[in-house]
């Protein structure tokens, strides 16, 4: 059955969308749905009442965003989408002049070529390595709804991430301190920390008129073969097992679906998919026309949109650095 992505819209006011990330993110709020309760999040090792185990994207936000002036005249600003090679990269260009294959920029630290135009993206070659521009020039990309501001940059990355290559945070995990994590071990819980690269595409919105005309995303996953084990035993031994994050739900189901724990997935998760893996989800409140949204009404039902009115009302906060709501995943 075709879902239309009309269904998936709603209003979000600019006010609602939090600016300011919480400097103690036990103190964001935490929406459980099955009960329509809130809660400070600093309080949610007391809902978790049977050893558990949660699946957590570790992946890191690297600091992609270059903005730089050319040695003539002008700004340029690089924004980094992947790293093709030790000087080559795959990114978007935003400058006043223009983008033409084999053109040669030479800016204030570094100089590149264009060797590649795909779509709106460019492949540039570098004198210097991608890795060494990114962490001598590059800043944190925020995303385009939050003003920018250097402030902010700390708070964009979760605790405990660590490697891999995003161009966005899989901001579910924002609210999960290292302390809080270690006080869950305490009790007895286990903790799976998985990789799945997160891509500029996941603020695109759905523009198709249906769901299946959307090119949803691709993005790189990476999953231990013992973690996925460790996974695997705790469905079997019928534990509890919590996705943080959009983003460990999308990259489990996939390592599940084509028994391939590492790879690029795109899958789209319909309102009539079937969630194997995970029990509850937690996640953040996501933006109108999202193709996230496709998965919180595949697990919470049409009644989601009523749930965000809701949430709205409550004074709850949106997006990246917002609150966050519990789903339970039916059988």
């Amino acid at each position: 059955m075709p879902f239309e992505s009309k269904l998936f819209d709603y209003n979000l006011p600019k006010e609602s969308i939090n600016q300011k990330p919480y400097k103690n993110p036990n103190n964001s709020k935490l929406l459980i749905a099955e009960s329509n309760e809130v809660i400070k999040f600093k309080e949610f090792n007391k809902l978790i009442k049977s050893p558990s185990l949660f699946i957590l994207n570790k992946s890191t936000v690297r600091n992609v965003r270059i903005e730089t002036r050319k040695k003539t005249e002008g700004t340029i600003e690089i924004f980094i989408l992947e790293i093709l090679g030790d000087n080559i990269a795959k990114c978007l260009l935003r400058s006043s002049d223009s983008k033409k294959l084999n053109k040669e920029y030479d800016l204030e630290n570094f100089s590149f070529k264009i060797i590649k135009i795909v779509n709106d993206a460019f492949h540039i070659h570098t004198n210097k390595s991608i890795n060494e521009i990114i962490e001598k020039y590059g800043k944190t990309p925020l995303p385009p709804y939050i003003e920018d501001s250097s402030k902010k940059y700390k708070y964009y990355n979760n605790q405990f991430s660590d490697g891999g290559f995003s161009v966005a945070s899989p901001t579910a995990g924002l609210h999960f301190t290292n302390q809080q994590i270690k006080l869950l071990e305490n009790q007895g819980h286990d903790f799976v920390y998985i990789n799945l690269d997160v891509n500029i595409d996941t603020f695109k919105p759905i523009t198709a008129e249906y769901l299946h005309e959307h090119n949803i995303h691709e993005e790189n996953y990476n999953i231990d073969e013992s973690d996925f084990n460790k996974i695997m035993i705790a469905k079997k031994q019928n534990k509890n097992i919590y996705c943080v994050g959009t983003t460990s739900l999308r990259a489990i189901e996939s390592a599940y679906l084509t028994g391939n724990t590492k790879g690029s997935t795109d899958y789209f998760i319909y309102p009539d998919s079937k969630i194997n893996i995970p029990n509850y989800l937690i996640t953040n409140f996501h933006a109108p026309k999202s193709s996230l949204l496709s998965i919180v009404a595949c697990i919470y039902g049409d009644e989601w949109k009523t749930l965000y009115n809701n949430a709205l009302k409550s004074g709850l906060k949106f997006l990246s650095f917002g609150d966050a709501v519990i789903f339970k995943v039916h059988e």
